[in-house]
């Protein structure tokens, strides 16, 4: 355990960085704060758009059909271009493409999405292959499909590639096990602060829109500066001077392979796809009810997804305060243990709900509430709970796994792992929904005892990868420390 003679008791606990580590950790933190922000916005927005004018089925055939391959598309491109120019520019051009497509949507694509969907045409695909309808919906609106497409992309890319990566190459494996919850302090904000104004502007989401361009172009900007300032004045960063090597240059296919042979990473990519799995076929359940309560109101949808921000933001601060540091002090392994037990008991509490709530239907209609609003709020309190615990737990002590590897490791299996392995988990859920539930039972809400089964085996895979990757980063980081004396 890290010694910190410098901090009191309480401040070990409730805020353990040191003065002299601000000057790496608030520009961390606000870089956080503004993708976090841009995430929760644009993810609702995701939803908004499609449960509003297609469904909640296609959502599912657009994870399959659309992001997948433009997931797998933009990490061909990272992996090539990590080739031939620094991590600075590498950071530059992703963003900057995100900068002209949300851009080109705030000024073109959603305005005019009248205009611009492919009503005849769609028609035609659907009048030929009726049984197909969920897929051909995305063609008519496909300006809302490559929203959608480009809002998961950012996700994966500028959250789980660009931000972490960055993070773990100037983070030391002591200094990540104070700092990695705490930066969640930025996240937790950004996610308050995207549902305040998603529900303060329902009737005028593409100002909410704007205000994601405007935050993508201030991220450029000051990651820029932070980046320059490391680079200047390293010592000052505490970034450790680590010897340079000379790298095999890997193929995205040979990256594959790479990931194949690494247990390791493997593992790691087995976290992710579990709790992809597990999210896509739970939000399956929940957002056929939104669409069921929320049929032609686009402002209640935009309450949903903002109370989520809002909630999940505020559970978020408690989870880092009081328990984060404590949590994180058991070991890495009870700290991954967190998250999919809460899921566990999050999902075990909702479909009981989904029980009983027939049953209950007159007391509940006493109070004022319907059975499917009810069904609606158990759903939100379930998501917002596990993704807390995800940005908190989850997505810290897995990218603390990632630190003990060699740079190769890093930077090819990373970008393997989290850009392709989080987009596999979700569409193996989508997977499941459109080709076999859908399908067999005919819709979401007759197939969910069937995904309550599903999450749970899910679950326990989930675990046991924990245990198994918590036995390999002992012998990784004991070999590191070993190795740098």
């Amino acid at each position: 355990m890290e010694s910190n003679p410098e901090l009191s008791k309480l401040r070990r606990n409730v805020f353990p960085i040191h003065k002299h580590e601000l000057r790496k950790f608030l520009p961390l933190t606000f870089i956080f704060f503004m993708i976090s922000f841009n995430y929760s916005t644009l993810r609702s927005l995701k939803d908004i758009y499609v449960l509003e004018h297609a469904g909640a089925e296609v959502i599912y055939y657009l994870k399959l059909f659309g992001v997948t391959p433009a997931i797998l598309l933009l990490t061909i491109a990272y992996n090539r271009l990590s080739k031939i120019v620094d991590k600075v520019r590498m950071f530059n051009i992703v963003i900057a493409y995100f900068l002209v497509f949300f851009g080109a949507a705030y000024l073109f694509l959603i305005p005019n999405l009248g205009a611009l969907q492919l009503d005849s045409f769609a028609d035609r695909l659907n009048a030929s292959f009726p049984t197909m309808k969920s897929l051909w919906e995305p063609v008519r609106y496909w300006p809302l499909s490559l929203f959608y497409i480009n809002a998961e992309a950012w996700g994966t890319m500028a959250l789980g590639v660009l931000f972490w990566t960055f993070v773990n190459e100037i983070t030391g494996v002591e200094q990540s096990r104070r700092f990695y919850s705490f930066l969640s302090l930025g996240a937790a904000v950004g996610l308050i602060l995207a549902g305040i104004l998603l529900k303060s502007c329902k009737e005028h989401l593409k100002l909410v829109l704007g205000a994601c361009v405007g935050l993508i172009g201030t991220i450029m900007v000051v990651y820029n500066r932070f980046a320059y300032n490391i680079q200047k004045y390293p010592a000052l960063y505490q970034i450790e001077q680590k010897p340079k090597k000379k790298k095999e240059k890997l193929s995205f296919s040979e990256s594959f392979k790479f990931l194949v042979r690494s247990k390791y990473l493997a593992l790691i990519a087995t976290l992710i796809i579990c709790y992809g799995v597990v999210i896509s076929l739970f939000e399956s359940v929940w957002k056929a009810k939104i669409k069921a309560l929320t049929v032609g109101n686009e402002g209640m949808l935009a309450d949903i997804y903002g109370n989520q921000g809002i909630l999940s933001g505020i559970l978020s601060i408690v989870l880092i305060i009081f328990l984060s540091t404590p949590i994180m002090r058991r070991g890495w392994r009870f700290a991954a243990s967190v998250t999919p037990v809460v899921t566990l008991i999050a999902t075990i509490v909702f479909f009981a709900f989904l029980c009983v709530q027939d049953v209950l239907g007159s007391t509940t209609a006493l109070w004022g509430f319907s059975p499917l609003s009810l069904a609606v709020t158990f759903g939100l309190i379930n998501v917002v709970f596990v993704k807390a615990f995800k940005y908190t737990l989850f997505d810290p002590t897995k990218e603390r796994a990632y630190i003990p590897l060699d740079e190769e490791s890093k930077i090819r299996g990373k970008a393997a792992v989290d850009g392709v392995g989080s987009r596999l988990g979700k569409s193996l859920g989508s997977l499941i929904i459109t080709f076999f539930l859908v399908p067999i039972f005919g819709s979401i809400h007759k197939a969910e005892y069937v995904i309550f089964f599903l999450i749970m085996v899910m679950l326990v895979l989930w675990i046991v990868a924990v245990n198994k990757l918590s036995v390999l980063f002992k012998e990784h980081t004991d070999e590191k420390k070993a190795t740098d004396g």
